[in-house]
């Protein structure tokens, strides 16, 4: 018993010695009432002040310090622990290199001087800062907009690089007349160097407004940034959009289809990451740079990463990229981009995605003016989805509208949701999973344009939809090993105003293809076009598996315009190939090496029908001209043509000209080799 009692007493007074130790300074353990205060933040008045501290102290707050206003000059290298306690109205200003837990900061106490925080972690607290949670008036949430992004700040201020805020749901007004048209003077603005990471409790609102171009959250010339989680939310459902406001330049917007939940301006070695973004006026995300691209001032925004991120329900388009390079857009999804809503109509172009920089050719000079430029561009894993798609046909897609490559679309899956490219060079689009929407590669705007529109692959991607799966237009596309179902299966060449307009320096090569009605379809012109290897399986109830135009009439240079290799089934009848027939009105076209169906001329010149296997539907003839075609070859090294007469009580040929046609003696048919079953 004695030698346990020595250990007790020699163990009290360590603890004595401990307890005293002259560098530090602690308040009482107990609560008002006498009891411990282990969970909230202990209210007993502390039994001391900070007018005595010494150079190098550490003052623990387990007790609550009212400052009643003073500034308190510290000495250096003063250090300040938390322990429940609070530090409340007043300045503490340090002389030289402080340290301050930062759960001891609120919005009463001010710090200056040499200080930094003990961790570079901040927990953000709403009611420690005065910020109003839930609906407020236009002053409460301009307060809690300058309040709030202060706090950044003065975190940023004291060495702290990670923001951390969980339970926050406020508004906060970021309009108002703009200095020098940066909207983002308004917005909620993140310092470089900066993590604000929030959870899904964290819901931040951009308060009601009329304002044509407000934003919630700004990224604005800063660098090395993380966003990670939490909710913006835009103001689209509750918008004035019958304000006229005019801003102190002059800009209006009528349309109101610039407020977006957030910019990302001149920003740099930037991560947006697990974030919601949710009913903007305008964009979820708009990137760009600041003055204009050709401007040696030209700030760019590059080397952005989003991924695991939620868009929702924006007015205009969910993300948008004006000017900006090296950006990775990963695993998010992205829904009802472009919708509707009770309260609201979408505004163009009604997207997923957009990538839409401004660019032009002076009249003059014929000189590239790039006002902007869009560049290496990654969009991998993402879903994207329009969920109503009967009330909001033109909703969703990612529009690849310009851009420079490579910019790679790849592993997406869309349902009722397309991908596009307009004027681009260097897109692949590869991988893509597509329900009820398909791919469009070029516009006919762009055929033979090779100075911007060249080097775009589309391979490997599956399509199943009710429409069109994939339309090719414009200028160089390769079309390769893609598995495709649709009411038709590819579309070359549609949507010219200008039929000598349509399909250039493209190849359609080893595609699988499924379809109901078309298999595939060329209009207007082609130049330079390979339809090749592909192998099409016609649907119950398709006309024709083929329909071939083609508005070339240059005697100068040559179409090369090629059809060669495909083989083509179907269930049309009970022919060996059940394959419908081949629709063949073209100028310049050779078609050769095929295995089809029965081939019906409905006009052009200059078509060059080889070595083909034809097997006529039965009750069909193997080639039959409904027009004249001349100039043009249905023989040389012979077709095989098989025909069914003795399955139908028709009049069956290998090859018949309709009543009241008559061919011109340039058109060749024969020698070809006849089958008759």
């Amino acid at each position: 018993m004695k030698t346990s009692t020595n250990h007790f007493l020699i163990f009290l007074f360590i603890l004595f010695i401990t307890s005293c130790s002259k560098d530090t300074i602690e308040g009482p353990t107990t609560d008002e009432s006498g009891n411990s205060n282990t969970g909230n933040t202990i209210t007993t008045p502390c039994e001391f002040n900070l007018s005595d501290v010494k150079e190098g102290e550490t003052i623990t707050i387990n007790c609550t310090l009212d400052l009643k206003g003073k500034t308190i000059n510290l000495p250096k290298n003063v250090t300040i622990v938390f322990n429940k306690g609070a530090l409340k109205n007043g300045t503490l200003n340090f002389t030289d290199t402080g340290i301050i837990d930062g759960e001891l900061l609120n919005v009463t106490l001010t710090i200056k001087g040499d200080v930094k925080l003990s961790k570079n972690e901040f927990e953000f607290t709403p009611n420690k800062w005065d910020i109003i949670e839930g609906k407020v008036n236009d002053k409460v949430a301009q307060e809690n907009t300058n309040k709030f992004e202060a706090l950044l700040l003065e975190i940023k201020k004291l060495n702290g690089n990670v923001f951390k805020t969980d339970l926050l749901d406020a508004y906060f007004k970021v309009d108002g007349l703009l200095v020098d048209a940066v909207p983002a003077i308004h917005a909620i603005n993140i310092p470089s160097d900066f993590h604000l990471s929030m959870t899904d409790n964290t819901h931040i609102r951009m308060q009601p407004n009329g304002h044509f171009r407000p934003t919630l959250l700004a990224i604005y010339d800063a660098k090395n940034i993380i966003i990670s989680g939490g909710n913006l939310h835009g103001d689209r459902d509750t918008h004035n959009y019958n304000s006229n406001f005019v801003d102190s330049d002059g800009a209006t917007g009528p349309t109101h289809e610039w407020g977006h939940t957030m910019e990302i301006k001149g920003g740099q070695n930037i991560t947006i990451d697990g974030v919601t973004f949710n009913d903007p006026t305008g964009d979820g995300v708009n990137i760009s740079g600041i003055y204009h691209y050709f401007d040696t001032n030209h700030i760019k925004s590059e080397n952005i990463v989003l991924k695991n991120n939620t868009f929702k329900r924006a007015r205009r388009t969910n993300l948008v990229i004006t000017s900006g390079e090296e950006i990775y857009i990963e695993n998010n999804e992205f829904i009802d981009g472009g919708i509707d809503t009770q309260t609201s109509k979408a505004t163009a172009p009604s997207s997923n995605i957009n990538l839409e920089p401004s660019r032009f050719r002076d009249a003059s000079t014929n000189e590239l003016i790039e006002y902007e430029r869009v560049s290496h561009i990654y969009i991998r894993n993402n879903k994207q989805i329009v969920n109503d798609i009967v009330s909001n046909p033109n909703a969703g897609d990612f529009q690849l509208s310009h851009g420079n490559g490579p910019i790679i679309v790849e592993d997406n899956e869309m349902i009722n949701t397309s991908v596009s490219f307009t004027t681009t060079d260097g897109v692949i689009i590869r991988r893509n999973k597509i329900t009820q929407g398909s791919i469009t590669a070029g516009s006919t705007d762009n055929f033979d344009r090779t100075d911007f529109v060249f080097g775009n692959e589309v391979y490997e991607n599956t399509i199943i939809t009710d429409k069109t799966a994939l339309i090719v237009a414009g200028n160089g596309v390769i079309i390769k090993n893609n598995t495709l179902q649709g009411a038709a299966a590819i579309d070359i060449g549609p949507g010219a105003t200008d039929k000598t307009k349509g399909t250039s320096n493209a190849i359609i090569e080893k595609n699988t293809l499924k379809a109901s009605n078309v298999g595939i379809r060329t209009i207007n012109t082609m130049k330079n076009v390979n339809i090749n290897n592909n192998t099409i399986e016609m649907l119950e109830g398709a006309n024709f598996a083929l329909v071939i135009a083609n508005e070339w009439n240059s005697t100068t240079e040559e179409s090369n315009f090629i059809i060669k290799n495909n083989t083509i089934t179907g269930v049309k009848t009970a022919s060996e190939t059940g394959a419908p027939p081949c629709l063949i009105g073209a100028n310049y076209v050779t078609i050769t090496e095929n295995n089809f169906g029965d081939v019906q001329i409905n006009g052009g010149s200059n078509i060059n029908l080889t070595k083909n296997d034809i097997d006529a539907n039965i009750g069909a003839s193997g080639i039959a001209f409904s027009k004249d075609a001349p100039n043009s070859i249905f023989s040389n090294n012979n077709n095989n043509i098989t025909t069914y007469p003795s399955k139908t009580p028709l009049s069956i040929k290998c090859i018949e000209t309709k009543n009241g046609i008559t061919l011109s003696n340039s058109v060749i048919t024969t020698p070809n080799n006849c089958i008759e079953k």
